[in-house]
This record gives C-alpha cells, sequence and structure tokens, in this order.
C-alpha cells in the first residue's frame, strides 16, 4: 500500500490526498473515529514520500486539507440555505471557499517540511511540527478559525481530552499528529514511541479525573437555561416578537424558583438601548431571585452591538458584553465599500465588536466570563485576566445550521475551553445544544438539538487551576522547537549516511 501511494501521479495522487483529508474528519465530532485521523494523516505522508519537487508535495498537501476541510465544515452552508432564495446558491460555493482559505494555513508549512527533509523519523517529525504550526496560524490570523483542530479528534475520550489542561488544545494536536506521523515510518522504535505518547497523555488524564472531587452544590446558585428552538426564518419576525418573549418568559417560570435565569444569543430580538422601557420590565417580568441574563442587539452613540445584558430583578442593568470576534457577511461586511452589503442576516448595518473578553457580575451571582457564539472557540481567548472570572457563559443561536454536525462540534469545543480554564461553561441556545459542563468538561446536563424546554443546573466551583491557563500556548511553542531541531538533526544524520 505505502508504494502503490507513492506511486500515485496527475490526478490520482491529488484525489487520494483529498479523499485521506475528508476521511480524517470522521475524527471530529460529534464521531470522534480517532483511528480515520492516524490512517488520513499516514496516507499524507505516504503520498508526500513519493515526490522531491516542492510544487508537487504542497498540491497534495492542499488537497489533503481541502478534502478535511470540505467534508469537515460541510455545515457552514447551512446558513445559506436558511435565508433561501438566490443567497441559497451560494452556500456550496462558500464552503468550498472557505476549504480553500484554510487549506493553505496547512499546505504551505506541511510542503516547506517535506522539502528540508528525507523520508523517515525526521520527516513524520517535521510533518508534525509544520500541521500543528498550520493549525494554529488558521486560529489566529485573518480573525482565526480554530475549528475542528486536530487536538479535538479527543473530544469523546475522557482521559486523554484532559491533556488540554497543561497543554492546551493546540499542544494536545501537536501531540497528536506526533503519534499518527511516526506510525508512517516503517520502524518499530517510532511505533513504540507512537503508543508512549497516547499512554502518557492518558495517563495524566486519568491522574487529572482521578483528583476531580464531587463538590456539594445543594446551596450553590440555581441557574434556569432557556431553550426557546425558535425557527431561524421566525426569529425576526415582527409580528412574533412579543409572542417568543412570553414564550420564554413561560419556560423559565416553573417551581423552583431559579436564582437567575439565562435567555440565549439575541432572544430579545428587539434594538434596545440604555433608556429603553423592555429593559425594565424584562428584569421585572422574569421570575427569578436574582435576576435575568440574556442576548440582544444594542445601540449606543450610534453604534450597533451584539450583546450580553446582566439585568437584576428591579430592571437595572449591571454589566454588558459586546461581541469581539464578529461572523464576517453575518455580522459585519468586510471590504464594504468593494463588496457593498452582501450580508445574511436581517438589517444592513454592521455590529462594532467589543473590547474582547469580559467579566460580567450580577448582585449574588459568582463573575462569570461572557461569551457569544462562536467566541468560545477561541483557546486563550475567553478569559479577562485583568477580573477573572468564576465561570464561563456561553450564549448562542445555531439554528443557523439545522441538523447537521455543526451545532454538537460547536458545544464538543465549548468543553475544551472548561478543561483548558478549569471553569464551568454554561451554554446557552436558542437551539442548538444547550446544556453546562464543569471545569473537567464533564457533563451536568444537556437539552439536545431541536428540542424546546428549560434546565436546571447548579453552578459548580471551579476546578484546581490549570497548567495552561498559567502558560497558555507557552508549551505548545516548546514542543514544536524541540520537533524541529530533532528533525533537522535526525534529517543530517540521514543525509551523512547516504553520503
Amino acid at each position: 500500500m505505502r508504494k502503490r501511494l507513492a506511486g500515485l501521479a496527475g490526478w490520482k495522487r491529488f484525489a487520494a490526498a483529498a479523499a485521506a483529508g475528508a476521511s480524517a474528519t470522521l475524527a471530529m465530532p460529534p464521531l470522534g473515529a480517532v483511528p480515520a485521523l492516524a490512517a488520513g494523516l499516514v496516507v499524507l505522508a505516504w503520498l508526500l514520500d513519493g515526490t522531491a519537487r516542492f510544487k508537487v508535495a504542497f498540491v497534495t498537501s492542499f488537497a489533503f486539507a481541502f478534502g478535511f476541510f470540505a467534508a469537515g465544515l460541510y455545515w457552514v452552508a447551512g446558513s445559506f440555505f436558511v435565508v433561501g432564495g438566490v443567497t441559497a446558491a451560494g452556500g456550496p460555493a462558500a464552503v468550498l471557499g472557505l476549504a480553500g482559505l484554510l487549506a493553505l494555513f496547512l499546505a504551505f508549512p506541511t510542503a516547506l517540511a517535506h522539502r528540508l527533509t528525507r523520508p523517515g523519523v525526521g520527516r513524520a517529525l517535521a510533518l508534525a511540527a509544520a500541521l500543528g504550526l498550520g493549525d494554529w496560524l488558521r486560529g489566529h490570523l485573518l480573525t482565526g478559525f480554530p475549528w475542528n483542530l486536530f487536538g479535538h479528534a479527543w473530544l469523546h475520550v475522557p482521559a486523554v481530552e484532559q491533556t488540554a489542561a497543561a497543554l492546551g488544545v493546540y499542544g494536545v494536536g501537536l501531540a497528536t499528529l506526533i503519534a499518527c506521523l511516526l506510525l508512517s515510518v516503517r520502524d518499530w522504535r517510532a511505533w513504540t514511541v507512537a503508543a508512549l505518547v497516547v499512554a502518557v497523555m492518558s495517563a495524566y488524564g486519568e491522574l487529572r479525573l482521578g483528583r476531580a472531587l464531587r463538590a456539594d452544590v445543594a446551596s450553590a446558585p440555581l441557574l434556569r437555561l432557556v431553550q426557546p428552538n425558535i425557527p431561524q426564518s421566525e426569529k425576526w419576525d415582527r409580528e412574533k416578537v412579543v409572542i417568543h418573549l412570553q414564550n420564554m418568559m413561560h419556560l423559565a417560570s416553573s417551581d423552583p424558583e431559579p436564582d437567575v435565569v439565562i435567555w440565549p444569543e439575541t432572544a430579545v430580538a428587539r434594538l434596545l438601548h440604555s433608556d429603553s422601557p423592555l429593559l425594565q420590565a424584562l428584569g421585572t417580568s422574569v421570575q427569578s431571585r436574582l435576576g435575568l441574563i440574556s442576548g440582544a442587539p444594542w445601540r449606543e452613540n450610534g453604534r450597533y452591538y451584539n450583546s450580553i445584558l446582566a439585568i437584576d430583578r428591579d430592571g437595572r442593568l449591571q454589566g454588558r458584553h459586546d461581541k469581539a470576534h464578529l461572523v464576517p457577511f453575518g455580522e459585519y461586511v468586510p471590504l464594504r465599500g468593494l463588496l457593498g452589503a452582501v450580508k445574511l442576516t436581517v438589517g444592513r448595518n454592521d455590529f462594532t465588536p467589543g473590547p474582547g473578553p469580559s467579566t460580567l457580575t450580577l448582585p449574588g451571582l459568582p463573575p462569570f466570563g461572557a461569551l457569544i457564539c462562536f467566541e468560545v472557540i477561541f483557546p486563550g481567548e475567553v478569559v479577562a485576566s485583568a477580573h477573572p472570572p468564576e465561570w464561563l457563559l456561553n450564549l448562542t443561536n445555531d439554528a443557523w445550521f439545522g441538523e447537521t454536525a455543526g451545532p454538537h462540534q460547536h458545544f464538543e469545543i465549548a468543553r475544551m475551553r472548561a478543561i483548558e480554564t478549569g471553569l464551568p461553561v454554561f451554554r446557552v441556545a436558542n437551539t442548538g445544544i444547550t446544556g453546562a459542563v464543569d471545569g473537567y468538561g464533564q457533563r451536568l446536563g444537556q437539552l439536545e438539538l431541536g428540542r424546546t424546554g428549560s434546565l436546571d443546573i447548579r453552578l459548580p466551583p471551579p476546578a484546581a487551576a490549570t497548567l495552561y491557563a498559567c502558560l497558555g500556548d507557552l508549551p505548545f511553542f516548546a514542543g514544536l522547537g524541540v520537533l524541529v531541531v530533532f528533525a533537522l538533526w535526525r534529517n543530517r544524520a540521514v543525509r551523512r549516511q547516504h553520503t
């Protein structure tokens, strides 16, 4: 099989690479088939061993990454179909365009690593470093989109996923790439190292989970999470705004009385401002001991924001978070002067980005880090360091993506933030998956996609401070440096043997 793959040329080579990339996505949530990722990466390595040309290596790597992203992000087209009409035709093109852009982040460093090394352990480690660096770059450049990172492959393996508490998801991804790509080398010692990498990750996770204590939360604040399950086609219907608000109040009104009621992103489909009568009415109308936390569009000084509002029981605004990571063509139009008002969402005005991670307070409730929609997917960017929170709250609306893998992946990625920070994460969706996890990523309860209802969960305390919360991506870059040095040293030794 190895020789056959290495000998492929032309379109057969690139088709095999794309198929390997597409099959590797089976490792991502909701399936979590890690062997599929290992198999896909081994095929990529064998294909690269069959050429010495940079150009061919680049196109082969691009084809693999393109297949990986096109298959893993197919659900993005769902938002175009929700809008319907002529816009729906742009869905497939958007997926392919996004896949092509993201593929560049992986293809160039991979082809460069191939150019600088020869087949063997040195090349396997160089490819691991290149793909790991590509993962980090696509998570940070051009606003960043760290979705379906290689480290997310372990999100269905409770022990191994805990490694993110020490290394972060990029570090977990780098370790995963090392283990997978060493399998491409015909050397039992490389396979042994690959097995040891996974064994060490698993042992660390088991140790961390073994130290997890189930806290007594009997007297902890009771949070009521409301998932109204409003179809996206009805969400901004002016004639139904009052009906939707009444339904959410009804879902929040059962006994026992909660300490706080939480509604999802833009649950209030009305533009609010500091003098809005509706603001006070919301706080006084919702039955809770402390107040309401809800998403709503906000206007201030002629600017518009996608916000989270913390409103006390007397209807006073106690805190506001404005979304910083805005969705291109959904919440703003990049290069508007050239592209005009090509926007998927209601309204022609762009939202203004907020300042970044923020910590909100509501009297009687521990301070929380506020995150809107995909702000939760950015590792290391969910906690305001100046005012550390005791838990994280993610409000979202995944109705755009229907019954696809997207909402499941979104929830699982949010769990990764809990493991990295050691903070409980509560997630409230219009529809998507509403639920909560503790500081170890262990599920405390959830409402499934497409279900209407409310969920009562008591707020657990944070887990012990994590190494990742202290060091961030430093372990990842340290590992990256060690890999590069070792790969180049190993490659030099191989060249000496052949001269």
